[in-house]
């Protein structure tokens, strides 16, 4: 995003209306643009020239007010921007007319051209006025603190010194001055920073904005629910009356001020409101370039600042907030969606129109206009076209969030990589219009390169809690729950969190572990190995169990766990009809169904009255503390749906019951005496296993290699494998009552061994395929096979988010049969910590499943990104290196690439074109070159290329020419394919001859021309 304006851009915008036009008009058809007669220039004395920038510099500051009068919030920001562009060139003149004065040079005789150069940021046309109003000025932004502002000016007052004294050194006045050119030189820049500061200082008083921008207003550490936001976008307020809609949607957004932080019955607890609960966050920020990589970790080299208040509204009055979507990322849990919450309430009505979109809840597939026009009519009740609220929001700025990108892109399984791009292309369309608008975006950080980011585009993250958060969240915590610490019971305490920084960091898992511990202090007691899985554990039981005895308060005690796992179970069974149904909601006929098809009925008998007795899904979700119920009514009908307070809720659930599922099987099989023929015990597994990959939700498989690991993963995976071994090799599909999506017989064969899989590798240690095809010739050939059908099987981004958590290593069994090792690819640490289930992946959504996150930044590959790169001779089914050339499925070979029409493939064939177009051999022939080495010519002549374009040492160059050499000369290729070899060798070898010796050049000549 390019930022700041050239002087003649400030001129003009201010220049549009008022007394500024007039003195404008008299600058720029007076002494700034006298046209040059007859091809001569016009000597004009450098005290006119900066004499008139010094004066525009104080119109500016006397009359900012008079500016931007009556204009709305993006036309006011672009011209504030533009006044601190005149302010900026001002200072500059007037810090050179006291060094001038000082220096006694009280005429300079300059050309208008050499004025000009003065502060032209390049060689421009000879037109004198427009290299004067052409240099670009640094600007204030939203990521960039006020003192990196600072810099950027003294840097660019120091190369405008520079062209000064360089210009002042050609000119008669300067004669026998040159000893004055150092000390301008340190003096100037300085001088001109202090007057360009205290011509701020002056603006801010007039234009508050001026303040926010250059951070003059104080930050408090932690402060509550973006309130210093408000306060200060209050002081730039228009006070006008917002429209009937705008109105209608500000007072909406305001209430959520006073929900509680989370919604449910939490009992005998009290939540805190959001507007006190919610505190600012520390955040990074960083300018999107090309092939930015916001989910990778090394991609973010900017430092964390805890100004989000002042950050939010520099980004709200400068005009770059309109030029592209902000991405706004954070762990599950760290607060995103509650952060629009409270900035839609905050944002005054009077100069922002706020529109929120909860993306879960609009149609995936449908225009960013619709999807707005959609929540529109959820938030107000009524049907408003985007056009006409954005022409009936007057002088205010809108302001769309989009909230839940991951959510969007998980309730689907596609990936919609031009999302943002589509979103800028929005907001381009209605700054053409005249409706400039600001759009936010919110997504979980491990899928934010699912999509292209815009170049330009702002990328925030959200930081976890430090030690100034989590005291003010206690304090908050332990004053609105202050009732509960009469009884006996103790609030909780730094000691106590300290115990546990892996969880305590992110807003969502503190309140889990102060709802815990608010009970009866429990989190007091644990030890420190509490995980994440077991914190939702404990969690869970506990409201569970709080709400068995309130509904079978009659009986004993010894019945009790029985019916809290049932409780549990049945919650299990709700979040498993939201995760077949790739969505975070679920209906209460849905529900029904499920339930219905597993057997699990109504808990309770309903009783002789008269009123509609409950379903089992209705008297699930309609008690629990975690899950919240929205109704509507369609065609006479009320329709009820329900969703998870928050998806990881959900998704711990589905794991949890699929590693119950798994323990009790595996017991099961454990405990049987007779060993004859096959027990079809996993009915369970296989109703839950074959419509949904695990890997759909990022969160699921590493809770349940958690669970597994309490669970005793060593016995379960002996199962795991024995039963995959008889689904890839002999699958079944057994139609069932528990059907809650349609699903081909045949994927569903292929998702459930896929699923079965994963499961495996999440028990630790490797799989090989030799364990699954214990008796094929060819083990890898297998799976190989069987890793197809997965693929077709599964929805193309779930599949290469599970590859991009898996290594692939080719291998040999010890009977020389090939093999192939399936591992966990070990995952980078978050900022939470290595164990937060939270973010299992840097760079979920790779091109190839072989593609590690520093592939994604843009670095070079290693042979570890490669899973050991490419081993020819196992793919020929080679054990030793030898010549082959008789290979002749090229054809076939490319027809089968575009009939499947893999990306992978696509991008792999697209580099190789021009080399398969000339000489295929030099792609499919295979040359030896001793022992267990061999590859293609097209492998050994792009080796040789990156050598000698990166400029390998000496021994590793003359390596690269010797396989090349080797390569070209070899038999196996016909003449054409030899001959071009042959030159492309020696092309390079004529550029790397001062490299090598004339020895080696010799000889590789030699070879070249005998071969």
């Amino acid at each position: 995003m390019q930022r700041g304006l050239t002087y003649h851009d400030a001129l003009k915008l201010l220049g549009g209306s008022g007394p500024f036009m007039r003195i404008t008009d008299n600058v720029l058809g007076g002494a700034l643009a006298v046209a040059t007669a007859g091809g001569s220039e016009v000597a004009l004395s450098l005290f006119d020239a900066k004499g008139e920038a010094v004066r525009l510099g104080h119109l500016v500051t006397d009359k900012i007010t008079e500016l931007v009068r009556g204009h709305g919030r993006h036309s006011r920001s672009r011209r504030l921007q533009a006044a601190h562009g005149v302010l900026v060139v001002g200072a500059f003149f007037e810090a050179l007319d006291v060094c001038l004065g000082a220096a006694g040079l009280d005429e300079a005789g300059l050309t208008r051209a050499e004025q000009a150069g003065l502060v032209a940021a390049a060689a421009l046309p000879a037109d004198w006025p427009s290299r004067l109003l052409a240099a670009r000025i640094p600007a204030p932004g939203p990521d960039q603190p006020y003192d990196r502002l600072l810099a950027e000016l003294r840097d660019w007052f120091r190369a405008t010194t520079g062209a000064t004294m360089d210009h002042l050194a050609k000119l008669a006045a300067w004669d026998g001055r040159a000893d004055l050119a150092e000390p301008f030189r340190r003096v100037l820049p300085d001088l001109a920073l202090t007057r360009y500061e205290d011509g701020v200082r002056r603006l801010a008083a007039e234009a508050p904005e001026f303040g926010i921008w250059m951070r003059l207003l104080a930050d408090r550490a932690a402060t509550r629910g973006l309130a210093d936001l408000e306060h200060v976008l209050l002081r730039v307020t228009s006070h006008r009356d917002p429209a009937r809609h705008r109105a209608a949607l500000a007072l909406t957004y305001r209430a959520e001020l006073g929900q509680p932080v989370l919604g449910g019955d939490s009992g005998e607890l009290v939540l805190p409101a959001i507007a006190a609960g919610y505190l600012d966050p520390a955040f990074r920020v960083k300018t999107a370039g090309p092939g930015a990589h916001p989910a990778v970790e090394s991609w973010w080299d900017t430092e964390p600042r805890d100004d989000l208040a002042t950050f939010l509204a520099t980004y709200l009055t400068t005009p770059q907030a309109a030029d592209a979507p902000l991405l706004l990322l954070g762990q599950a849990g760290s607060g995103k969606s509650a952060l629009t919450r409270v900035l839609a309430a905050r944002l005054p009505a009077a100069d922002f129109l706020v529109v929120r979109v909860v993306l879960r809840k609009v149609r995936a597939e449908a225009e960013i206009q619709d999807q707005i026009e959609q929540a529109l009519r959820t938030t107000i009740g009524e049907t408003v076209a985007w056009p006409e609220l954005a022409r009936d929001a007057d002088a205010a700025m809108p302001v769309v969030l989009l909230d839940g990108f991951d959510e969007l892109l998980q309730a689907t399984g596609i990936h919609q990589s031009d999302y943002l791009q589509r979103v800028a292309a929005f907001q381009q369309r209605e700054a053409t219009l005249g409706r400039p608008v600001a759009v936010m975006v919110t997504s979980r950080t491990v899928v934010a390169d699912r999509a292209r980011v815009p170049h330009g585009s702002l990328v925030v993250r959200l930081e976890p809690f430090g030690e100034a958060h989590l005291e003010r969240w206690l304090e908050i915590w332990n004053h609105t729950n202050a009732a509960r610490w009469t009884d006996g019971r103790r609030p909780l305490t730094m000691d106590v969190l300290r115990r546990f920084p892996d969880l305590a960091v992110q807003p969502l898992l503190l309140l889990m572990l102060a709802l815990y511990d608010a009970g009866d202090n429990a989190l007091h007691d644990a030890g420190d190995e509490l995980g994440t899985g077991q914190l939702y554990e404990r969690l869970l039981r506990e409201f569970a169990t709080r709400e068995v005895r309130r509904v079978h308060g009659a009986q004993p005690d010894t019945v009790m766990p029985a019916l809290v796992e049932d409780e549990l179970l049945r919650l299990s069974v709700v979040a498993f009809a939201m995760f077949h149904r790739l969505r975070l909601w679920v209906t209460t006929e849905e529900l029904d169904a499920d339930l219905a098809g597993l057997g699990l009925q109504p808990a309770r008998r309903s009783t002789q009255d008269f009123r509609t007795p409950l379903t089992a899904g209705q008297e699930m979700v309609g008690r629990f503390f975690f899950i919240q119920r929205a109704q509507a009514s369609q065609d006479d009908q009320t329709r009820q749906t329900y969703e998870f307070l928050h998806a990881t809720f959900g998704e711990y659930l589905v794991a949890r019951l699929v590693v119950q599922a798994l323990a009790d099987v595996t017991a099961r099989s454990r405990a049987r005496t007779l060993r004859l023929g096959q027990a079809e015990d996993d009915e369970l597994l296989q109703s839950l296993l074959g419509y949904t990959p695990l890997c759909a939700r990022a969160t699921v498989l590493p809770f349940a290699a958690e669970l597994l690991d309490r669970a005793g993963a060593a016995e379960i995976r002996e199962w795991i494998v024995e039963r995959l071994r008889t689904a890839v090799t002999r699958p079944q599909h057994t139609p069932r009552s528990y059907r809650p999506v349609d699903k081909r017989a045949d994927h569903w064969m292929h998702t459930y061994s896929f699923n079965l899989t994963l499961l495996a590798l999440a028990c630790g240690g490797p799989l090989r395929a030799s364990e699954l095809f214990q008796r094929a010739e060819d083990p890898a050939g297998r799976l190989r096979d069987t890793a197809l059908q997965w693929r077709a099987a599964v929805p193309g981004g779930m599949f290469l988010d599970a590859m991009d958590t898996i290594t692939v290593d080719r291998t040999w069994t010890a009977d020389r049969r090939r093999d192939l090792v399936l591992a966990r690819r070990p995952q980078p640490s978050t900022p939470s910590g290595p164990s937060a289930p939270s973010a299992p992946s840097a760079a979920s959504g790779s091109a190839s499943s072989v593609v590690s996150p520093s592939v994604a930044s843009g670095s070079a590959l290693s042979s570890g990104d490669l899973d050991g790169g490419v081993d020819l001779l196992w793919s020929h089914k080679l054990t030793e290196a030898v010549d082959r050339s008789d290979w002749t499925g090229l054809q076939p070979a490319l027809t089968s690439m575009r009939l499947s029409g893999a990306l992978s493939d696509d991008i792999l064939r697209h580099a190789l074109e021009p080399v398969l177009q000339q000489a295929p051999e030099l792609v499919f022939n295979l040359v030896a070159h001793g022992g267990n080495d061999a590859e293609s010519p097209a492998r050994s002549l792009i080796g040789l290329a990156m050598a000698s374009h990166l400029a390998a040492d000496h021994k590793d160059l003359l390596t690269a020419y010797e396989r090349a050499v080797t390569a070209v000369t070899s038999s196996g290729l016909d003449a054409s394919a030899r001959a071009l070899g042959v030159a492309v060798v020696l092309r390079a070898l004529a550029g790397d001859e001062a490299v090598l010796t004339p020895d080696q050049v010799s000889d590789l000549r030699r070879r070249l021309s005998s071969g």
